[in-house]
C-alpha cells in the first residue's frame, strides 16, 4: 500500500478512536485487526491519551479462567474470614471503562461469550460455590485481532455486538506517527465536550435512516 494511502488509513483509524473515546460504552466497541507492532502500539496510545484519565482499561489475557473472567469465591479470603467472601471478576472491573481482550480471535467461546452476554445485559449475575454476584457491567470493548490467515478471526458474537471494526494490517511505521504529535490538547477537549453534550443529542428519523442505508451500502446484514 501507497505511503499516502496508509497515513490515510491510519487518519480514518485514528477517528474511529475518537468516537469511541466519546461513548465507549455506547459504541460498543472496536475491533482491530493488526500484528503487534508500532502501528498498533501508536494507535492504542492516541486511544488512551483521548481517554478520560479516570477511566479504567481491565485488560482479559489469552486463556482467562472463569472464576477470573466472572468473579467467584476468595478462597484466601474466606479461610481468613471464616465466611464466603465474593471477589470480583474482571467484567465486573471494566465497569464503566474499557474491557481490552488480548487476541480475541483465539479467545475461548465461553469467554466470548460471557463478554457479549455482558455488552447486552449491562450487568453481570453469577451464582457459584454458595455465593451469588451481581455487578453492573457496562463497558466498552477493545478486541484485539491478531489473525493473520483470512479464515482465522474474531467469533462473530462479538464484532457484531461493536460499532467499528478496523483493519491496520497494512499499516507501516512510516504512516503511524508518534502519539504524542497525533492526539493535540484540543482533540481531549473536543472528547470531553462531546462526552458531556452526550446525554442532550437525540436523533431524528432522517438520522436513523441515514444509518440504515449506510449499513446496506456497505453489506451489514445485522440487525445490531
Amino acid at each position: 500500500m501507497p505511503i499516502d494511502q496508509a497515513a490515510r488509513l491510519f487518519e480514518d483509524a485514528l477517528w474511529a478512536a475518537r468516537l469511541f473515546a466519546v461513548d465507549p460504552v455506547g459504541s460498543g466497541g472496536i475491533a482491530l485487526r493488526a500484528q503487534p507492532g508500532p502501528a498498533r502500539d501508536t494507535w492504542l496510545r492516541c486511544l488512551r491519551r483521548l481517554l478520560p484519565e479516570t477511566i479504567p482499561i481491565v485488560r482479559v489475557p489469552l486463556h482467562v479462567g472463569e472464576d477470573r473472567l466472572l468473579g467467584g469465591l476468595d478462597l484466601a479470603a474466606t479461610l481468613s474470614a471464616g465466611r464466603p467472601v465474593a471477589e470480583r471478576g474482571l467484567l465486573a472491573a471494566a465497569h464503566d471503562g474499557v474491557l481490552q481482550i488480548a487476541m480475541a480471535e483465539r479467545q475461548a467461546m465461553a469467554t466470548v461469550s460471557s463478554v457479549a452476554a455482558a455488552i447486552d445485559q449491562r450487568r453481570l449475575v453469577v451464582e457459584r460455590d454458595g455465593i451469588t454476584l451481581d455487578h453492573p457491567a457496562c463497558f466498552g470493548v477493545r478486541a484485539l485481532d491478531e489473525g493473520i490467515e483470512p479464515d482465522e478471526g474474531i467469533p462473530h458474537s462479538l464484532p457484531d455486538r461493536l460499532a467499528v471494526w478496523l483493519d491496520l494490517k497494512a499499516a507501516t511505521p512510516r504512516s503511524a506517527p508518534a502519539a504524542e504529535t497525533t492526539i493535540t490538547d484540543a482533540d481531549r477537549r473536543n472528547v470531553l465536550a462531546a462526552r458531556s453534550a452526550l446525554s442532550s443529542i437525540a436523533l431524528g428519523e432522517d438520522v436513523v435512516e441515514a444509518r440504515v442505508s449506510t449499513a446496506m451500502a456497505l453489506g451489514v446484514a445485522s440487525l445490531r
